[in-house]
């Protein structure tokens, strides 16, 4: 926790000295957790150094560990991993880890590492330009990290969302995120958000046409980012003041401010950065008549979004090259041509010509089966990631996702029932025998309902203990049947298990939604049998109720 909170009080030389100390206890490798949390900190702490092997060499011991461990530590590897790939510009890495970081936490029900990945994924979709999902994401990041005490990141993902909004055009939502986050960071000091979220406002400002005080907030921006050395926000803030500048028609300075960023480019910490500012840069010199600089701009814009785009690629498959080496047949031909035998150029031209003609069609064969084959990989692996995506790693069921997809189908397909079930007291089961016969109770549950239910019946993991049930009936009879069978099976699942305590017995209760003209979409259907399940749970648990 002290590492911690050094890091966010950006005081990293006595971070250093703090890391340095306790990870040369001997001792400290065999309390896992904690000394995760110490390598997480140091990742954070070399990523910010300019030599980047260190960080890169941790980061690749974390990620070769990763399987070894149980949730909790994977959580935290998987934070630490998702904080160096978006410092590295690797935005893909960024996404898979954080997904895969967002499953684990709302599994373990653990809020501020929700809201970490939630912000993570925000930000990564930001940098691929999809801002639907961006928002969504940031909007969950908010939700997720309100519900703790943590004032640093909830602050943080005020901003993140703010972003966005600012981004998208709508500076009035965005302010409205931007100032609570500004707020926070005034009153503890922290320098680098500060920065961030005075550069926002700025920004706003400017779109706002109050040019004046953008350029005011601008300069001041500029000072804060140089004296907390945030590079990023330096050069943004600088860009940002050329832009004002261009719209008060002051070229000169404009022209002197954006020299200044070109000089300081290798700063900038993302290609897609570097790629706008050679952007404007390029505008800003044709409108001067500086046509080198112009051009030089535009030359490095296409490298750096290039750069972007192999960073950002779902697959980087290099274009096959294929050479032909012709000078030594162009020298042979000018010697029958000075020879004057036509006969024999016209036999040489017809030869090379069947030679070329079949490289250029066994090229084009290999071509094709490579293309097909990366294709056809290409395609296996989607398909196996679509499916992950929707199973649930435990029970081997659907998740979250998978069930109400399957849901939503079914319910198009006419009435039907959903329900929401949840174990009783099953933070007690966890607490008292541990998570490892907690996992086992979610596999008994999963194992009895495909047990019971007809193929036209769905579940699926809704979420921790909790269940949705998709079901082809709205006879209250059929569902009570339903769920009198599912506990004698749950029942008799879990007294097989060889670890199971003898005498211990779980129940469940169940909060049944039936379809009708005023319950006729998923969301509708499922918020009722939410609170159906709460009543069940207010009337003493183990029961349905349905309606």
């Amino acid at each position: 926790m002290y590492a911690e909170l050094l890091f966010r009080q950006e005081k990293y030389k006595a971070l250093n000295t703090h890391l340095s100390y306790y990870l040369n206890n001997k001792e400290l490798p065999n309390q896992k957790s904690v000394y995760l949390l110490f390598l997480e900190s140091q990742l954070k702490s070399l990523a910010r150094e300019s030599n980047p092997t260190p960080a890169q060499m941790l980061a690749t011991k974390l990620e070769d560990s990763l399987q070894q461990y149980p949730t909790k530590e994977k959580i935290i590897i998987l934070r630490a991993l998702a904080y160096y790939y978006t410092d590295t510009d690797a935005l893909k890495k960024t996404l898979n880890v954080a997904l895969e970081g967002l499953e684990l936490a709302l599994k373990d029900d653990d809020s501020a590492s929700q809201g970490y990945f939630f912000r993570k994924i925000a930000d990564a979709y930001n940098y691929l330009n999809e801002k639907d999902k961006a928002i969504y994401y940031a909007k969950k990041a908010v939700a997720a990290y309100e519900q703790t005490q943590d004032g640093l990141f909830t602050s943080k993902a005020y901003w993140s969302l703010g972003n966005i909004l600012l981004e998208i055009k709508k500076p009035k939502n965005a302010l409205i995120y931007l100032d609570k986050a500004l707020l926070y960071f005034k009153k503890v000091n922290m320098q680098k958000g500060l920065t961030f979220a005075q550069y926002s406002i700025a920004n706003i400002e400017y779109l706002q046409a109050n040019y004046d005080k953008a350029l005011t907030l601008a300069k001041e921006n500029i000072e804060l980012a140089r004296s907390a050395g945030v590079y990023d926000m330096q050069l943004a803030s600088l860009i940002l003041l050329a832009d004002i500048y261009i719209k008060l028609d002051s070229l000169d300075k404009a022209n002197e401010v954006n020299d200044e960023v070109f000089l300081k480019l290798d700063k900038f910490s993302r290609s897609i950065y570097k790629a706008e500012f050679l952007s404007k840069r390029y505008e800003l010199k044709r409108r001067l008549n500086y046509t080198d600089d112009a051009f030089e701009a535009i030359e490095q814009k296409l490298l750096y979004t290039n750069k972007h785009y192999e960073a950002t690629s779902e697959s980087n498959i290099k274009t096959l090259q294929v050479k032909f080496e012709v000078k030594e047949k162009e020298d042979k031909i000018q010697q029958l041509e000075y020879a004057k035998d036509i006969s024999e150029l016209q036999a040489k031209e017809e030869h090379q010509q069947k030679i070329i003609w079949r490289l250029s069609a066994a090229i084009a064969f290999i071509l094709v089966i490579v293309s097909l084959f990366l294709f056809s990989r290409q395609v296996r692996q989607r398909q196996k990631y679509y499916e992950i995506s929707l199973t649930d790693d435990l029970t081997n069921c659907p998740n979250r996702r998978g069930v109400k997809r399957e849901a939503e189908a079914k319910l198009g397909e006419g009435k039907m029932t959903i329900a929401i079930v949840d174990l009783d007291y099953f933070k007690q089961i966890n607490d008292q025998f541990g998570h490892d016969v907690g996992d086992m109770v979610l596999i008994a549950f999963a194992k009895a309902a495909k047990q019971i239910l007809c193929c036209d019946d769905k579940f699926g993991r809704y979420g921790g203990e909790e269940w949705l049930f998709a079901l082809n009936t709205i006879d209250e009879l059929a569902i009570r049947d339903i769920f009198n069978r599912l506990a004698i099976s749950f029942t008799e699942q879990c007294n097989s298990m060889k670890d199971f305590p003898k005498g211990a017995k779980i129940t469940f209760s169940v909060g049944a939604s039936v379809s009708s003209p005023l319950k006729n979409t998923l969301d509708i259907l499922i918020k009722h049998a939410d609170t159906l399940l709460y009543k069940a749970k207010e009337n003493g648990r183990n029961q349905v109720v349905i309606d």
